[in-house]
């Protein structure tokens, strides 16, 4: 299956997919990164690793994802991966990537809390403001809402006594870099089985 991946940042979790796929413990070629920042730093973790890529800034939102719609159409993406790719999507690509035998869309994402409690950006110091013994890494599908799609993979991330937002950030992302390619593969595995089926 090809791999798509949109990131506005460092590209932490693009690294960490593209590494799983080049040492087989995920069944897919990465294709293409796009980014919506020209000084996003997962360009350069896409120039190291020999991953295409695409800068579309997001001037406009139509324009931005129909620019995303015909790079994903020509190059006949199946899967889309989120990697700190800081805008929600519109109905439009949403759609474009549904799957009927999924029931889903094709779009995955990872979010630093458990997403049934918070949405939204930084998970790590929303835990730690509400002095939380423990909080969450999720992978869920993909909708039009901040993180509300159905959860695919989810593991708790212990917050320790002498935690602060970098430690905990350190521990988290090693989580992150962990869940997010294990969970992949097992949507590629359904993927795959719904595919032999039909």
């Amino acid at each position: 299956m090809k791999l798509a991946f949109l990131a506005s940042g460092r590209g932490s979790n693009f690294e960490a997919l593209v590494n799983a796929c080049q040492q087989g413990r995920v069944d897919a070629q990465p294709a293409m990164l796009i980014v919506d920042q020209p000084q996003a730093g997962a360009l350069q973790v896409a120039q190291r690793l020999n991953i295409p890529a695409h800068v579309l800034p997001a001037t406009d939102k139509a324009t931005h994802e129909r620019a995303i719609a015909a790079l994903l159409q020509k190059e006949d993406i199946d899967l889309l991966l989120l990697a700190g790719y800081m805008r929600l999507l519109s109905p439009f690509l949403v759609g474009l990537m549904y799957d009927s035998r999924l029931g889903q869309s094709r779009i995955l994402n990872i979010h630093p809390a458990d997403t049934r409690r918070y949405q939204g950006l930084h998970g790590y110091r929303w835990a730690l403001q509400n002095q939380l013994t423990q909080t969450a890494v999720t992978v869920h599908y993909v909708d039009e809402g901040m993180d509300t799609g159905p959860i695919i993979a989810q593991e708790s991330l212990p917050i320790l006594p002498n935690d602060d937002i970098d430690s905990l950030q350190r521990r988290g992302l090693a989580l992150e870099h962990d869940l997010y390619p294990r969970a992949l593969q097992s949507v590629i595995k359904e993927l795959q089985s719904l595919c032999a089926v039909s």
